[in-house]
């Protein structure tokens, strides 16, 4: 608990004083570690492998873009707004991913509706923007300021970590961890194992998509690539370089991917490959990431 005010503070304080680029890429960092975050309550909690995730940061963008631009709706009433239209989308998705109690099959259709959306936002010119994406979203007041939109989005994420830390810390949490270890067993207390993993799905979704709001007010727009099969590859990547079986280390990982991309991309047009060796030498070196020292998970940061 004490690391994590240190470092609340440690940002509050680079915040002030970090150049304007330096301070947008941490709060890209920020908003990345909570859609990773917002993954590994599926992963690293409840053993669910859903292969599409993005699909609900891009949900939470267009969402909120879209009621700007077509309703002309102020944003302090859009945001709220997009979060209930993409909390109730990942309800109706989750209902048909679980519809199967195959993990195979589950990860499958996860990715399907991936797909799918994807397809839709780039060949609904006319609606979505197609391949350009929903452009010219500008930031109201102060928020407009770099420094400023850095502290709205650092508010975000404390309130949506202590909400995720309070989840995980419940006797619900200790069901979740039974689902990934045993599910027959879940079964034979009688729990709703559909229903169960439906909760947390939404959960999932729902703070995937406030990271797509946040995301769509740091670019200015909504872009296709939110959606792409390999912005789900990403924050997987995420939970595995830092420990998807430790509460901080898909936070951990987000900053080593967004960092080390955004840094390495200026002198290296192969990035990929040299990430690709860091989460090589993970899997290998570092069995259970960066963080995950064990099974066990827990909002202390790592297993024992």
């Amino acid at each position: 608990m004490g690391l994590a005010v240190g470092a609340i503070a440690a940002l509050f304080v680079l915040g002030l004083f970090l150049p304007a680029h330096w301070t947008q890429l941490l709060t890209r960092v920020l908003i990345m570690a909570l859609f990773a975050t917002s993954l590994n309550i599926q992963v690293g909690y409840a053993g669910m492998l859903p292969l599409g995730h993005s699909m609900f940061l891009g949900l939470g963008a267009y969402s909120f873009c879209l009621l700007l631009v077509k309703t002309g709706m102020p944003q302090i009433l859009a945001f709220p707004l997009a979060l209930l239209i993409s909390t109730a989308m990942s309800v109706i998705i989750g209902y048909f991913c679980l519809k199967s109690n195959e993990p195979m099959t589950f990860g499958l259709l996860h990715l399907a509706f991936n797909i799918l959306l994807s397809t839709l936002i780039n060949k609904w010119i006319t609606f979505t923007g197609g391949e350009v994406g929903i452009t010219g979203i500008s930031r109201p007041g102060m928020l407009a300021d770099t420094t400023y939109f850095f502290f709205f989005v650092l508010a975000w994420f404390v309130v949506c970590y202590i909400v995720i830390g309070i989840v995980v810390s419940s006797p619900f949490a200790k069901a979740a961890h039974g689902l990934r270890e045993n599910e027959e067993r879940l079964r034979f207390l009688g729990i709703n194992i559909a229903r169960f993993q439906l909760v947390i799905f939404t959960i999932s979704g729902f703070f995937a998509a406030i990271a797509g709001i946040l995301l769509s007010m740091l670019d200015k727009g909504a872009f296709p690539a939110y959606i792409t099969l390999t912005k789900s590859a990403e924050a997987l990547m995420m939970c595995l370089i830092g420990g998807m079986f430790s509460f901080f280390g898909p936070t951990i990982g987000a900053a080593i991917v967004v960092v080390f991309g955004t840094v390495t991309s200026i002198y290296i047009s192969q990035w990929q490959g040299l990430l690709g060796v860091i989460i090589l030498a993970c899997v290998i070196g570092l069995r259970g990431g960066i963080l995950g020292r064990g099974r066990k998970i827990g909002v202390s940061g790592g297993g024992s």
